[in-house]
Protein backbone atom coordinates (compact mmCIF):
# COMPACT_ATOMS: atom_id res chain seq x y z
CA UNK A 1 0.00 0.00 0.00
CA UNK A 2 1.23 3.74 -0.86
CA UNK A 3 -0.28 6.31 0.28
CA UNK A 4 0.01 10.33 -0.77
CA UNK A 5 -1.46 13.77 0.04
CA UNK A 6 -3.13 16.36 -2.09
CA UNK A 7 -1.22 19.55 -2.47
CA UNK A 8 -4.59 21.98 -1.90
CA UNK A 9 -3.19 24.45 -4.57
CA UNK A 10 -6.22 25.97 -6.84
CA UNK A 11 -5.91 25.40 -10.86
CA UNK A 12 -7.30 28.41 -12.13
CA UNK A 13 -8.51 28.58 -15.83
CA UNK A 14 -8.65 25.04 -16.25
CA UNK A 15 -11.71 23.67 -14.20
CA UNK A 16 -15.05 25.29 -13.97
CA UNK A 17 -15.61 27.25 -10.56
CA UNK A 18 -18.41 26.96 -8.06
CA UNK A 19 -18.54 31.04 -8.58
CA UNK A 20 -20.21 30.72 -11.92
CA UNK A 21 -20.67 27.03 -12.37
CA UNK A 22 -24.47 27.06 -12.96
CA UNK A 23 -23.87 29.13 -15.99
CA UNK A 24 -21.07 27.45 -17.12
CA UNK A 25 -22.55 24.02 -16.98
CA UNK A 26 -25.58 25.59 -19.18
CA UNK A 27 -23.68 27.44 -21.82
CA UNK A 28 -20.82 25.28 -22.01
CA UNK A 29 -20.76 22.10 -20.66
CA UNK A 30 -24.21 21.16 -21.63
CA UNK A 31 -24.27 21.63 -24.95
CA UNK A 32 -21.13 19.76 -25.70
CA UNK A 33 -22.38 16.45 -23.66
CA UNK A 34 -25.37 17.10 -25.69
CA UNK A 35 -23.80 17.35 -29.33
CA UNK A 36 -21.66 13.62 -28.14
CA UNK A 37 -24.49 11.45 -25.92
CA UNK A 38 -25.81 8.59 -27.07
CA UNK A 39 -28.05 6.48 -24.63
CA UNK A 40 -29.97 3.29 -24.74
CA UNK A 41 -30.74 0.27 -22.69
CA UNK A 42 -29.67 -3.05 -22.00
CA UNK A 43 -30.80 -6.20 -20.52
CA UNK A 44 -28.98 -7.03 -17.44
CA UNK A 45 -29.68 -9.90 -15.02
CA UNK A 46 -33.42 -11.00 -14.60
CA UNK A 47 -34.12 -9.43 -17.44
CA UNK A 48 -34.10 -6.08 -16.16
CA UNK A 49 -34.14 -2.56 -18.62
CA UNK A 50 -30.48 -0.70 -17.90
CA UNK A 51 -30.03 2.95 -18.82
CA UNK A 52 -26.76 3.74 -20.45
CA UNK A 53 -24.97 6.67 -22.14
CA UNK A 54 -22.24 7.10 -24.13
CA UNK A 55 -19.83 9.99 -25.04
CA UNK A 56 -17.26 8.78 -27.96
CA UNK A 57 -14.36 11.00 -29.31
CA UNK A 58 -12.79 9.77 -32.53
CA UNK A 59 -9.26 9.10 -31.97
CA UNK A 60 -10.30 8.61 -28.20
CA UNK A 61 -6.55 7.60 -26.31
CA UNK A 62 -8.33 5.44 -24.20
CA UNK A 63 -12.08 4.84 -22.52
CA UNK A 64 -13.50 5.38 -19.34
CA UNK A 65 -16.22 3.94 -17.86
CA UNK A 66 -18.34 5.42 -14.66
CA UNK A 67 -19.48 3.26 -12.00
CA UNK A 68 -22.08 5.49 -9.66
CA UNK A 69 -22.73 5.70 -6.68
CA UNK A 70 -26.14 5.08 -4.72
CA UNK A 71 -28.99 6.15 -6.36
CA UNK A 72 -27.12 8.40 -8.37
CA UNK A 73 -28.16 9.57 -12.25
CA UNK A 74 -26.00 10.00 -15.25
CA UNK A 75 -25.92 14.29 -15.18
CA UNK A 76 -24.50 13.85 -11.45
CA UNK A 77 -21.09 13.33 -13.51
CA UNK A 78 -21.48 15.80 -15.74
CA UNK A 79 -18.74 18.09 -14.92
CA UNK A 80 -16.17 15.01 -14.37
CA UNK A 81 -17.49 13.76 -17.86
CA UNK A 82 -16.80 16.97 -19.89
CA UNK A 83 -13.25 17.12 -18.20
CA UNK A 84 -12.45 13.23 -19.19
CA UNK A 85 -13.51 14.27 -22.94
CA UNK A 86 -11.52 17.67 -22.42
CA UNK A 87 -8.73 15.20 -22.34
CA UNK A 88 -9.90 13.16 -25.30
CA UNK A 89 -11.01 9.85 -23.18
CA UNK A 90 -14.48 8.49 -24.56
CA UNK A 91 -16.65 7.65 -21.49
CA UNK A 92 -19.32 5.39 -20.34
CA UNK A 93 -21.93 5.46 -17.71
CA UNK A 94 -24.77 3.18 -16.73
CA UNK A 95 -27.90 3.73 -14.06
CA UNK A 96 -27.75 0.77 -11.71
CA UNK A 97 -30.38 -1.19 -11.28
CA UNK A 98 -32.85 0.24 -8.91
CA UNK A 99 -32.01 4.21 -9.49
CA UNK A 100 -33.03 6.82 -12.09
CA UNK A 101 -34.22 5.32 -15.37
CA UNK A 102 -32.80 1.69 -15.02
CA UNK A 103 -35.53 -0.79 -13.74
CA UNK A 104 -36.69 0.74 -9.84
CA UNK A 105 -37.04 -2.77 -7.86
CA UNK A 106 -38.06 -0.68 -4.60
CA UNK A 107 -41.48 -1.24 -2.30
CA UNK A 108 -42.37 2.65 -3.86
CA UNK A 109 -40.60 4.39 -6.52
CA UNK A 110 -37.63 6.13 -4.24
CA UNK A 111 -36.59 3.09 -2.27
CA UNK A 112 -33.39 1.33 -3.53
CA UNK A 113 -33.56 -2.49 -3.54
CA UNK A 114 -31.41 -5.09 -5.21
CA UNK A 115 -32.20 -9.21 -4.94
CA UNK A 116 -28.78 -10.05 -4.98
CA UNK A 117 -25.26 -7.49 -4.77
CA UNK A 118 -23.64 -10.08 -7.44
CA UNK A 119 -26.32 -8.44 -10.20
CA UNK A 120 -24.53 -5.73 -10.57
CA UNK A 121 -21.62 -6.90 -11.07
CA UNK A 122 -22.97 -8.86 -13.69
CA UNK A 123 -24.95 -5.89 -15.11
CA UNK A 124 -21.65 -3.75 -15.12
CA UNK A 125 -20.03 -7.02 -17.10
CA UNK A 126 -22.72 -7.15 -19.40
CA UNK A 127 -22.53 -3.03 -20.35
CA UNK A 128 -18.96 -3.59 -20.39
CA UNK A 129 -19.10 -5.96 -23.02
CA UNK A 130 -21.68 -5.46 -25.40
CA UNK A 131 -21.34 -1.48 -25.21
CA UNK A 132 -17.77 -0.29 -23.78
CA UNK A 133 -15.75 -3.01 -25.83
CA UNK A 134 -17.49 -2.88 -29.37
CA UNK A 135 -17.10 0.86 -29.06
CA UNK A 136 -13.99 1.51 -27.41
CA UNK A 137 -11.96 0.42 -30.90
CA UNK A 138 -9.34 -2.17 -28.99
CA UNK A 139 -8.46 1.10 -26.71
CA UNK A 140 -7.54 0.43 -22.89
CA UNK A 141 -10.13 0.86 -20.10
CA UNK A 142 -10.00 2.71 -17.40
CA UNK A 143 -12.50 2.75 -14.33
CA UNK A 144 -13.54 5.14 -12.54
CA UNK A 145 -15.88 3.95 -9.24
CA UNK A 146 -17.53 6.06 -6.52
CA UNK A 147 -19.50 5.15 -3.21
CA UNK A 148 -21.41 2.21 -3.88
CA UNK A 149 -20.45 2.53 -7.26
CA UNK A 150 -16.76 1.57 -5.37
CA UNK A 151 -18.21 -1.16 -4.34
CA UNK A 152 -19.30 -2.43 -7.10
CA UNK A 153 -15.91 -1.74 -9.32
CA UNK A 154 -13.84 -3.49 -6.83
CA UNK A 155 -16.18 -6.71 -6.64
CA UNK A 156 -15.93 -6.23 -10.42
CA UNK A 157 -12.15 -6.02 -10.48
CA UNK A 158 -12.08 -8.93 -8.46
CA UNK A 159 -14.08 -11.48 -10.60
CA UNK A 160 -12.86 -10.17 -14.01
CA UNK A 161 -9.38 -8.68 -13.38
CA UNK A 162 -7.97 -8.45 -16.75
CA UNK A 163 -10.93 -6.07 -18.23
CA UNK A 164 -9.14 -2.77 -16.80
CA UNK A 165 -6.08 -1.17 -17.12
CA UNK A 166 -6.27 0.91 -14.17
CA UNK A 167 -8.71 2.12 -11.53
CA UNK A 168 -9.88 5.08 -9.73
CA UNK A 169 -12.15 4.09 -6.78
CA UNK A 170 -13.80 7.54 -5.40
CA UNK A 171 -14.68 6.69 -1.47
CA UNK A 172 -15.39 3.27 -2.38
CA UNK A 173 -18.18 1.31 -0.01
CA UNK A 174 -15.87 -1.27 1.24
CA UNK A 175 -17.67 -0.69 4.54
CA UNK A 176 -21.10 1.19 5.30
CA UNK A 177 -21.41 4.05 8.39
CA UNK A 178 -24.55 3.07 9.82
CA UNK A 179 -24.43 6.38 11.40
CA UNK A 180 -26.33 6.56 14.90
CA UNK A 181 -27.13 2.68 14.99
CA UNK A 182 -24.07 0.07 15.38
CA UNK A 183 -22.97 -1.85 12.97
CA UNK A 184 -24.48 -5.08 14.86
CA UNK A 185 -28.38 -3.48 15.49
CA UNK A 186 -27.82 -2.37 11.88
CA UNK A 187 -27.11 -6.50 11.21
CA UNK A 188 -29.63 -8.03 13.23
CA UNK A 189 -32.40 -5.30 12.63
CA UNK A 190 -31.71 -6.33 8.24
CA UNK A 191 -31.77 -10.11 8.71
CA UNK A 192 -34.88 -10.19 10.79
CA UNK A 193 -36.79 -8.53 8.52
CA UNK A 194 -35.96 -10.47 5.92
CA UNK A 195 -36.62 -13.62 8.03
CA UNK A 196 -40.22 -12.59 8.19
CA UNK A 197 -40.38 -11.41 4.69
CA UNK A 198 -40.17 -7.79 5.37
CA UNK A 199 -36.98 -7.52 3.30
CA UNK A 200 -38.29 -5.02 1.13
CA UNK A 201 -39.23 -3.01 3.76
CA UNK A 202 -37.18 0.05 4.64
CA UNK A 203 -34.01 -0.14 6.92
CA UNK A 204 -35.47 1.32 10.56
CA UNK A 205 -34.03 5.04 9.95
CA UNK A 206 -34.49 4.50 6.39
CA UNK A 207 -37.39 6.67 3.88
CA UNK A 208 -38.69 7.39 0.93
CA UNK A 209 -38.08 10.82 -1.32
CA UNK A 210 -39.05 13.57 0.39
CA UNK A 211 -36.97 16.48 -1.75
CA UNK A 212 -35.59 18.10 1.49
CA UNK A 213 -33.10 20.23 0.62
CA UNK A 214 -30.06 20.01 3.16
CA UNK A 215 -27.33 21.59 2.68
CA UNK A 216 -24.92 22.02 3.74
CA UNK A 217 -24.63 17.94 3.90
CA UNK A 218 -23.17 15.07 4.16
CA UNK A 219 -21.26 14.81 0.59
CA UNK A 220 -20.44 18.24 0.06
CA UNK A 221 -19.68 21.58 1.32
CA UNK A 222 -20.33 23.11 -2.23
CA UNK A 223 -23.49 24.85 -2.67
CA UNK A 224 -23.29 25.48 -6.78
CA UNK A 225 -22.34 21.59 -6.75
CA UNK A 226 -24.88 20.51 -4.69
CA UNK A 227 -27.34 22.89 -6.18
CA UNK A 228 -26.70 21.69 -9.71
CA UNK A 229 -27.37 17.88 -8.76
CA UNK A 230 -30.29 18.89 -6.46
CA UNK A 231 -32.32 21.68 -8.90
CA UNK A 232 -32.25 18.32 -11.61
CA UNK A 233 -33.57 15.59 -8.99
CA UNK A 234 -36.38 17.96 -7.66
CA UNK A 235 -37.55 18.46 -11.50
CA UNK A 236 -37.69 14.82 -12.41
CA UNK A 237 -39.43 12.31 -10.68
CA UNK A 238 -37.18 9.79 -12.26
CA UNK A 239 -33.65 10.86 -10.36
CA UNK A 240 -35.72 10.87 -6.85
CA UNK A 241 -33.98 8.54 -4.74
CA UNK A 242 -35.01 7.46 -1.01
CA UNK A 243 -33.67 5.20 1.36
CA UNK A 244 -32.07 1.66 1.41
CA UNK A 245 -34.70 -1.71 1.98
CA UNK A 246 -33.53 -4.22 4.52
CA UNK A 247 -32.65 -6.42 1.56
CA UNK A 248 -30.04 -4.16 0.13
CA UNK A 249 -28.15 -3.23 3.38
CA UNK A 250 -27.92 -7.86 3.56
CA UNK A 251 -26.58 -8.34 0.25
CA UNK A 252 -24.29 -4.99 0.53
CA UNK A 253 -22.95 -5.26 3.84
CA UNK A 254 -22.38 -9.31 2.77
CA UNK A 255 -20.31 -7.68 -0.50
CA UNK A 256 -17.97 -5.51 1.54
CA UNK A 257 -17.05 -8.07 3.83
CA UNK A 258 -16.18 -10.15 1.05
CA UNK A 259 -14.49 -7.65 -1.00
CA UNK A 260 -12.00 -6.74 1.95
CA UNK A 261 -10.74 -10.08 2.10
CA UNK A 262 -7.01 -10.78 1.97
CA UNK A 263 -8.14 -14.04 -1.15
CA UNK A 264 -10.23 -11.31 -2.87
CA UNK A 265 -8.33 -7.85 -2.24
CA UNK A 266 -5.21 -9.51 -3.98
CA UNK A 267 -6.36 -10.48 -7.13
CA UNK A 268 -6.65 -7.01 -7.97
CA UNK A 269 -3.07 -6.19 -9.45
CA UNK A 270 -3.67 -2.84 -12.00
CA UNK A 271 -2.86 0.58 -10.42
CA UNK A 272 -5.59 1.48 -8.14
CA UNK A 273 -5.97 5.15 -6.73
CA UNK A 274 -8.47 5.64 -4.05
CA UNK A 275 -9.59 8.77 -2.92
CA UNK A 276 -10.67 8.86 0.69
CA UNK A 277 -12.08 12.07 2.21
CA UNK A 278 -11.26 13.27 5.43
CA UNK A 279 -14.47 13.45 6.97
CA UNK A 280 -16.47 11.20 5.26
CA UNK A 281 -19.47 9.67 7.11
CA UNK A 282 -21.07 7.32 4.58
CA UNK A 283 -18.30 4.80 4.55
CA UNK A 284 -15.58 3.30 6.82
CA UNK A 285 -11.83 4.54 5.90
CA UNK A 286 -10.47 1.56 7.88
CA UNK A 287 -12.13 -1.20 5.22
CA UNK A 288 -10.94 1.01 2.66
CA UNK A 289 -7.10 0.71 4.45
CA UNK A 290 -7.61 -3.27 4.70
CA UNK A 291 -8.52 -3.57 0.73
CA UNK A 292 -5.56 -1.07 0.10
CA UNK A 293 -2.66 -3.28 2.18
CA UNK A 294 -4.33 -6.24 -0.10
CA UNK A 295 -3.95 -4.86 -3.46
CA UNK A 296 -1.16 -5.34 -4.69
CA UNK A 297 -0.75 -1.56 -6.09
CA UNK A 298 -2.79 0.60 -4.58
CA UNK A 299 -2.10 4.30 -3.52
CA UNK A 300 -4.73 5.98 -1.12
CA UNK A 301 -4.85 9.55 -1.76
CA UNK A 302 -5.95 11.03 1.75
CA UNK A 303 -7.98 14.68 0.99
CA UNK A 304 -8.09 16.80 3.31
CA UNK A 305 -11.28 19.35 4.61
CA UNK A 306 -13.41 16.93 1.78
CA UNK A 307 -16.66 15.07 2.71
CA UNK A 308 -17.74 11.93 0.77
CA UNK A 309 -17.86 13.28 -3.04
CA UNK A 310 -14.51 15.01 -3.55
CA UNK A 311 -15.07 15.58 -6.71
CA UNK A 312 -18.48 17.42 -6.17
CA UNK A 313 -16.22 20.02 -3.30
CA UNK A 314 -15.15 23.14 -3.27
CA UNK A 315 -12.81 25.05 -5.47
CA UNK A 316 -10.10 24.40 -3.60
CA UNK A 317 -10.70 20.75 -3.03
CA UNK A 318 -12.21 19.54 -5.90
CA UNK A 319 -9.68 21.01 -8.52
CA UNK A 320 -6.67 19.15 -7.06
CA UNK A 321 -9.07 16.52 -7.17
CA UNK A 322 -9.42 16.66 -11.22
CA UNK A 323 -5.55 17.37 -11.58
CA UNK A 324 -4.51 13.91 -9.48
CA UNK A 325 -7.24 11.71 -11.54
CA UNK A 326 -6.28 13.13 -14.69
CA UNK A 327 -2.88 12.73 -14.25
CA UNK A 328 -3.14 9.11 -12.85
CA UNK A 329 -4.88 7.91 -15.85
CA UNK A 330 -3.01 9.78 -17.98
CA UNK A 331 0.57 8.03 -16.82
CA UNK A 332 -1.30 4.73 -17.19
CA UNK A 333 -2.08 5.59 -21.26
Amino acid sequence: MKESNLDFNKFTNKYISEKNFQEEMKTKVEPYLDSLRKYGYLIGSNDLKLYYETFIKENSKASIVICHGFGEFTERYNELTYYFLRENYSVFIMEHRGCSRSSRLGSDKSQVNVEKFDYYVEDFNKFVEEVVNPNSRDKKLLLFAHSMGGGIGTAYLEKYPAHFEAAVLSAPMHEINTGKYPTIIADIASRLMKIINKGDAYLPGQKAYSGDYKFPGRATTCKARYDYSYNKMIQDEKYQTGGTSANWYVESSKATKNIIKEKNASKVEIPVMLLQPENDTYVIPEAQNTFAKYAKNCEIVRIRGSRHESFNEKDEIAFPVFEKILDFYNRII
